[in-house]
């Protein structure tokens, strides 16, 4: 296996690539060079013991850009953390062939920003690295947001929009298609409740104390921790399906999504064994890490984006949740996998694909091209070779 030392230094070169001229990581290349707030988050989070400076550039960005007003076209309210920030009227150009509501500057598609925000600002708390005020505020804006305008019902939910307008997924599953397409609106995505779980409880942690909207946050942040397991669960099986719709229908498809559960410890212990045990059965696990969908589901397939494919900064997500809660057999053998899958590439790609005997298929016999470098796949790297 490729040792630490030279795949920190070819990760470290990626995220040198990938770094803008304030300090923040553009999502990928070619296609990506733009910030989005759900990347960005998540590569910060997995260098921030590498370099917290990329942190804090991400963190004071996503804060001037975050909501001020209502602004239907491009879903701005008050206290939503972006989805993307767009200033490259070249590519902007290129992707609206592919992307024809995508627009100059910037939108909220996205119902995780937010809550992935304020886990950053807790970790660079936890590290005692100095918060400004200015974040201070929009962490406070931010969990105002989760519980006004982001919780419909019992969970964190979106609302598509009309066909060409905007996207149909808003979680970081944008491109798993007819899955989540035929759920209806308000969409539930199982991975999303953990964010705000986590957001909440880190919330009471930086401030602490009483008061109405300390209760408002218990409250919450109980009746998600008592009913999700039960309303997510499938019928044939006893592990949750990826999303449930505003009609009140599960959809029962096995994927790697529940594995986010366990970061936030939302869950209990029994049933945080069920999810892991379900994770490495054969139909899930590969040589090269977990796949976002089991072998088994009728719209499985190992080249597609999102539909069978491995993504590191899944695996990553599910991998920091087994660390955290103490899985740490577990934890090692996915970043074992991950590790030797950055040999066999030379670094990680955005996605990879492995067929059913287990091979790495080459990037280019993708049905879309991964991007590479990735920000989210190279940092997921640095964090497996330094944890």
């Amino acid at each position: 296996m490729e040792n630490d030392s030279t795949g920190i230094e070819r990760a470290g070169n990626e995220i040198e690539q990938l770094k803008s001229a304030a300090g923040w990581l553009y999502a990928g290349l070619p296609r990506y060079r733009a910030l989005f707030g759900r990347d960005s988050i998540i590569s910060a989070l997995q260098i921030l013991d590498s370099d917290e400076k990329i942190a804090v550039s991400t963190a004071n960005t996503l804060s001037e850009l975050q909501g001020k007003e209502f602004n239907d076209d491009i879903l701005e309210e008050p206290g939503r953390i972006i989805h993307e920030y767009q200033e490259d009227i070249q590519l902007l150009n290129r992707r609206k062939r592919d992307v024809p509501w995508l627009s100059y500057g910037k939108n909220y598609f996205s119902i995780d920003s937010t809550p992935l925000f304020v886990i950053l600002l807790n970790e660079m708390n936890q590290r005692k690295i100095h918060i400004m005020e200015n974040l201070r505020e929009s962490l406070v804006k931010s969990v105002k947001w989760i519980l006004e305008y982001g919780i419909n019902g019992r969970y964190l939910s979106y609302n598509k929009m009309v066909p060409g307008k905007g996207p149909q997924s808003m979680s970081w599953r944008d491109g798993i298609g007819e899955v989540l397409d035929r759920v209806v609106s308000p969409v539930s995505v199982i991975g999303v409740q953990s964010y705000a779980y986590e957001a909440l409880k880190n919330f009471k942690n930086i401030y602490g104390g009483n008061g109405e909207f300390m209760d408002s946050i218990s409250e919450r942040m109980k009746e998600l921790k008592d009913n999700l397991y039960f309303d997510f669960t499938m019928d044939n099986e006893d592990y949750p399906g990826i999303a449930i719709g505003g009609d009140g229908s599960l959809n029962n498809c096995v994927t790697s999504e529940p594995g986010h559960l366990i970061l936030s410890g939302i869950l209990s212990r029994d049933k945080e064994r069920i999810i892991i045990d379900r994770l490495f059965e054969d139909d899930m696990m590969t040589p090269y890490g977990i796949r976002t969908m089991a072998t088994g589901e009728p719209y499985f397939d190992s080249r597609a984006y999102q539909r069978g494919s491995i993504w590191p900064n899944d695996n990553w997500l599910i991998a920091w949740g087994l660390k955290r809660r103490g899985y740490l057999k577990e934890y090692d053998e996915i970043k074992q996998r991950m590790l030797e899958c950055a040999m066999k590439l030379n670094g990680l790609p955005e996605y990879v694909g492995v067929d059913l005997s287990g091979n790495i298929i080459r990037p280019d016999k993708m049905r879309i091209k991964p991007c590479y470098p990735q920000a989210w796949s190279s940092g997921a790297e640095i964090y497996f070779r330094t944890h």
